[in-house]
């Protein structure tokens, strides 16, 4: 029996491998992105600033889009994407000389690789999911640099950590529908230089995205 039993509990794998659904697609969708930010800055040594205060404002939207797999066993899948996005948010910026404060709101802009790998299940048509999502900044456009006469430049992680939650939707065999809100576990910004000076400084971004994908 207990023979029965083990080579039984070793041809299960075997057996969910060989009934594994593989297929691959595209997908394209848009994201609305919001800056995480809450950070005062006590400048040194400027002649035009002592203090900056930086806020999260409204969140904007962006677009993404690239390859998808997915492997379903069962009722459960894994599904790995590869996607370039181009993302933004506002940044209120408050910076204080003295009695004399200045308030404008800038767009902070990102331009990078996402790769989320999304774990879930399904239900019918209906999915739940769930994972982790890696990415790669490309390039960006600061949101700090709105000073003429002091050189400001943020220093950005090369890569971040985050997770991804949501629902879907498969319409037939081809088409899928997703629902996701993405959160950061790294910090995007890992601080700022002003003049020669390194300042601390911490943003992350939130965002809700929204995506059509085809399976070829």
């Amino acid at each position: 029996m207990k023979r029965i039993f083990l080579i039984a509990l070793l041809l299960v794998p075997f057996y969910m491998v060989s009934n594994a659904q593989i297929k691959f697609g595209v997908k394209a969708g848009l994201t609305s992105t919001s800056i995480k930010a809450d950070d005062v800055i006590n400048v040194s040594n400027q002649t035009e600033f002592d203090q900056l205060i930086v806020k999260g404002k409204s969140a904007n939207v962006g677009f993404q889009g690239g390859l998808m797999g997915r492997i379903t066993i069962v009722k459960m899948y894994v599904q790995p994407e590869l996607l370039f996005s181009s993302t933004s948010g506002d940044v209120e910026i408050t910076a204080i000389d003295g009695a004399n404060v200045t308030t404008q709101v800038r767009e902070q802009k990102f331009r990078q690789l996402d790769f989320p790998i999304m774990v879930g299940f399904k239900f019918g048509p209906a999915r739940i999911q769930a994972g982790p999502v890696g990415s790669i900044m490309l390039s960006s456009d600061p949101a700090l640099d709105m000073f003429n006469n002091v050189d400001v430049e943020e220093e950005f992680n090369g890569a971040s950590w985050g997770y991804q939650v949501g629902v879907g939707l498969d319409i037939g065999k081809k088409l899928t529908l997703d629902l996701k809100y993405e959160g950061n576990l790294s910090k995007v910004a890992d601080g700022v230089n002003i003049g020669d000076q390194n300042y601390s400084f911490d943003s992350r971004n939130n965002q809700f995205v929204a995506n059509v994908g085809i399976f070829f």
